[in-house]
């Protein structure tokens, strides 16, 4: 997606993720364990931010959309808490923060939106100058099982219809999805109609692409971008990874 795609979709990302709060306490978990500061690749509207600086650690969120981290800049404050977390609008690819990090990770699918191998590499090179010799990175990605990606033919599916608290509109999604086996690559259109109050509709698509991983391919491309994998999970609660886990979750650590 490209960075107005980002923007495009910003004002939207709460009512759609906003409610997604499985995976808040394995980042608390890990938290606990290897502690911070805390740096978030993709940080968007500060979701998973917020309970971490709650809990009191420091954290830093990097974005590239600044409508993203305007609307996380927004929580925060009124949250209290803009002291413990710092909002960087930059490009993982590029990082160069100064300064060194206990965890960092990339949650809730971020890692797929790139695409090609050079922008693996290079957010994983540049995450890894950022950790701790003993911190830890974590990856959130769904199992590539295709019955577990959903519907992949394109096909236009009603998603969800909710209230935006804010504007008190009716917003409807719908969603359409293929998938390119061969290049491991989803092809998504989200479209979310806002019904105003005289019947109006206004319209907003955000087209993008998600590459997914295997995970004996993204072992490799962990350990090639110097990182030892420490554990594979299939859960937010950190099952064993097997064939039919939702979640592909690896923790690894800088090699020595």
């Amino acid at each position: 997606m490209t960075d107005l795609g980002y923007d495009r979709f910003a004002r939207f990302y709460d009512l759609d993720l906003g409610a997604e709060t499985e995976d808040v306490d394995l980042y608390l978990g890990f938290a606990k364990r290897i502690g911070g500061p805390l740096l978030e690749v993709g940080c968007g509207t500060g979701r998973l931010l917020l309970p971490l600086a709650r809990a009191g650690y420091t954290c830093v969120g990097v974005d590239v959309s600044p409508s993203m981290l305007a609307i996380a800049r927004r929580k925060l404050d009124a949250a209290g808490l803009a002291e413990r977390a710092t909002l960087v609008q930059a490009d993982a690819r590029q990082l160069a923060l100064g300064e060194s990090f206990g965890i960092a990770f990339v949650g809730l699918n971020s890692f797929m939106h790139f695409v090609d191998d050079r922008s693996q590499r290079n957010v994983l090179a540049a995450v890894r100058a950022h950790l701790h010799p003993r911190g830890s990175l974590i990856l959130d990605l769904p199992s590539p099982d295709p019955t577990l990606l959903g519907e992949t033919t394109g096909q236009l599916i009603h998603e969800w219809t909710r209230v935006c608290p804010e504007t008190g509109r009716t917003v409807m999604k719908t969603r359409a999805q293929r998938v390119d086996t061969s290049a491991q690559m989803l092809d998504l259109l989200f479209v979310y109609d806002e019904i105003d109050f005289d019947g109006t509709v206004r319209r907003t698509a955000v087209p993008f692409q998600l590459r997914y991983f295997y995970r004996r391919e993204l072992e490799l491309l962990l350990e090639m971008c110097g990182f030892a994998v420490e554990a594979v999970y299939g859960d937010y609660w950190l099952s064993e990874y097997t064939l039919d886990s939702p979640k592909l979750i690896v923790v690894a650590k800088p090699k020595a």
